[in-house]
């Protein structure tokens, strides 16, 4: 059984879509949650679940620290790591290889040779220009959910496409909400002048997560085609208990 797990809801809507277009996948889709605290408890709860999941693809929205990277790129790290550490967490070789040499896929892999780096807060360009020495992408999740799948036994990659360019700020308070209407909104009333931002940065969601989707089903074949019985059925799931603030998958 594969486990696709999301830290946004936002993410989550494309690639359930995609895998009801598969009914024969064993894939489970789940939204953890932003963050250190939020992904650490979605891997453990995996891995304490009756379905066990045998790997997991972290699936995700991620900030660019590579100048040469756009809106949309794929970016398969092969580690993780956090600032100014000396460990770095490897990708499950086995999982990424099959990914990377899925051909029919057309998916167009911006960057693999690099690791992502996972910090606290959405970094702004400042930052980015600082954490670039240790990456090519910046996201909250990647260090913490690999070395809760490294405790547990259970392989894991992380596929990240990107929203924002290494030069461009997200507007200020958006954090993990992102996409959501309700907070965007009051936020929008609050700030008006917020508007053409929040108008392109929807734009370049959706070109995201359309990457993302297509990558995370290439992943999915790729791993049914390997190790997966044809007629397993999908099922989907929100991990239990979900803290406040994280959008159920609908």
């Amino acid at each position: 059984m594969l486990a696709i797990v999301v830290p946004m809801a936002i993410e989550a809507t494309g690639i359930r879509r995609g895998l009801r277009r598969i009914p024969a996948a064993a894939a489970t889709l789940h939204v953890g949650g932003v963050g250190q605290a939020r992904i650490t408890a979605a891997v453990a709860r995996l891995a304490d679940a009756p379905q066990r999941p045998d790997a997991i693809i972290l699936a995700g929205c991620c900030g660019a620290l590579d100048p040469a990277l756009n809106t949309g790129d794929i970016h398969l790290p092969p580690s993780f790591c956090i600032p100014a550490a000396d460990e770095t967490i490897a990708a499950d070789a086995g999982l990424l290889a099959a990914l990377i040499n899925a051909d029919g896929a057309g998916i167009a892999i911006a960057e693999t040779a690099s690791p992502s780096v996972t910090v606290a807060a959405i970094a702004q360009p400042d930052a980015k220009a600082d954490l670039r020495r240790y990456g090519a992408t910046v996201n909250m999740e990647d260090y913490w959910a690999a070395r809760a799948a490294a405790a547990v036994g259970i392989p894991l990659i992380a596929v990240r496409a990107v929203l924002d360019t290494a030069g461009q700020s997200l507007p200020a308070g958006l954090d993990d909400t992102a996409g959501r209407p309700g907070r965007i909104a009051a936020g929008l009333a609050r700030r008006p002048a917020l508007l053409p931002e929040l108008v392109q940065l929807r734009r370049q969601m959706m070109q995201t997560r359309r990457s993302l989707t297509q990558c995370v089903m290439a992943a999915v074949r790729a791993h049914q085609s390997a190790t997966l019985a044809a007629d397993t059925p999908v099922a989907e799931t929100m991990i239990a208990a979900a803290p406040a603030g994280v959008e159920a998958a609908r």
